[in-house]
């Protein structure tokens, strides 16, 4: 008896060990292509660019403003009494602050109004997103700008097809934000 057992736990032990980890499935998208190629991405980018120039033109006047006072100063000083110099680089300190001030607040201005933009249409490439994962049953989907993707097959890129079916219209609001019969389909095989 004592054989049989031991006999059996032999066989036990020798035996591969069965595994029952379900099969990893990768996948990645390159979100911020994804938003350069996108009709809507597209629109933002040139909607923040207007006003990313509206504002690095008035930030540039100031600055030549400001050149050319620094400049007058400069020719003017040789000629002034040294109490109306200093008084004239403090005013020219002052103005250099208000410029520099000037410059971070159009940089979160501008911050702010690319979050504003990008956010809706992130949101719905999420969405878009999840219904691949679901549809073709991947584990994973990494965005491979943010997760330091270095290398990966070219199939397990995403991005082509979240781009086209962004384009078609899905994941917008207006279906109540539930998956229509022909987004759960599997997309098509590249």
């Amino acid at each position: 008896m004592l054989r049989l057992v031991m006999l059996g736990v032999f066989l036990v032990a020798s035996s591969p060990v069965v595994s029952f980890a379900e099969d990893v499935k990768l996948g990645y998208v390159d979100l911020q292509r994804a938003l350069n190629e996108t009709e809507d991405g597209r629109k933002a980018k040139a909607n923040l660019k207007k006003v990313f120039d509206q504002k690095q033109k008035e930030l540039d006047e100031q600055q030549e403003d400001l050149k050319k006072a620094v400049e007058d100063l400069d020719k003017k000083r040789t000629l002034m009494p040294p109490d109306k110099v200093r008084e004239k680089e403090a005013e020219l300190q002052g103005r250099m602050q208000k410029v520099q001030q000037t410059y971070l607040r159009h940089q979160q201005d501008l911050q702010a109004k690319e979050q504003e933009a990008t956010g809706k249409i992130f949101e719905r490439m999420n969405k878009i997103i999840f219904k691949i994962a679901q549809a073709e049953n991947f584990t994973m989907i990494l965005d491979k700008t943010q997760s330091a993707v270095l290398y990966a097959k070219p199939h397990l890129d995403l991005t082509n097809e979240l781009i086209r079916r962004y384009n078609s219209g899905e994941g917008a609001d207006g279906a109540g934000g539930k998956p229509s019969p022909t987004a759960s389909a599997p997309p098509a095989k590249k």
